[in-house]
């Protein structure tokens, strides 16, 4: 099996036990440390999980790793395959105003109703956040939390650049600049005690060299989705942190 292939199933598998466990992606990105981007990759199969990651996976979704790096009852699919194709193999589509209702739901049909209205205004907002989103340079304000790296975009007067990975922008002149975001909350809602820098990348000597150019870090810091403030950090205050990742990436190839 190809590595292309066998990070495809894993991130399958994955992405499989993750939603029967009803975790958010976000969720399990707090249970193992890691950032939403990077487990968004994994279950995309866009990147090789080390053997730390998916032990602590398996202990974080309660299943023994045998078990996790199991591919037998996943089916290979092919790059052109679209989600309808994948779908359509095993399950005939219902309309919506078709769909059965569990038989045990957990609200009343009216809540339901409701809460059905409710979400529509919602998602008709939304619909025009994302055509705002795509404006900047932004697919999916779902996606590697999109909506929030917009917000500073917008504010801080950048652009995302397109096709780039991470949290890339520029500016009016070309200057290039990189975002993140931390939210002080964890995924249980409690105040986190401690703050750590990570790239959302697979760093590499290439992609430090980048960050020790941009014009600067801005590093929007978040409780839930409320932005409370911006740092501004030039990259020579992070030399300390560069060199800590230049040292493990050296060693790595040892």
């Amino acid at each position: 099996m190809e590595h292309k292939a066998a990070r495809k199933l894993f991130g399958n598998r994955v992405s499989s036990i993750r939603r029967a466990k009803g975790l958010t992606q976000e969720q399990l990105a707090g249970l193992v440390g890691k950032t939403v981007e990077h487990i968004s990759f994994i279950e995309r199969g866009e990147r090789s999980p080390s053997f730390e990651l998916i032990l602590d996976l398996a202990n974080t979704l309660d299943v023994s790793m045998p078990d996790l790096m199991n591919f037998e009852d996943f089916e290979e699919v092919e790059d052109s395959d679209t989600p309808e194709d994948v779908l359509s193999s095993f399950a005939t589509p219902v309309p919506i105003e078709q769909v059965e209702e569990v038989k045990e739901p957990v609200a009343s049909e009216d809540k339901r109703r409701s809460d059905l209205e409710r979400l529509q205004d919602g998602f008709e907002s939304l619909e025009s956040l994302q055509q705002l989103a795509q404006e900047y340079g932004i697919l999916d304000i779902f996606q590697d939390n999109g909506g929030k790296v917009l917000q500073l975009l917008i504010l801080l007067g950048l652009r995302q650049i397109p096709g780039r990975t991470g949290n890339d922008a520029v500016d009016g002149q070309g200057r290039e600049y990189e975002l993140k975001t931390i939210n002080i909350r964890n995924s249980k809602g409690v105040l986190k005690t401690s703050f750590n820098l990570t790239t959302n990348h697979h760093l590499n000597l290439e992609l430090l060299n980048k960050y020790r150019q941009v014009e600067a870090w801005y590093v929007g810091i978040y409780e839930g989705v409320k932005l409370i403030k911006i740092y501004k950090v030039q990259p020579s205050l992070l030399e300390s942190k560069f060199s800590e990742w230049q040292q493990k990436i050296q060693h790595k190839n040892i």
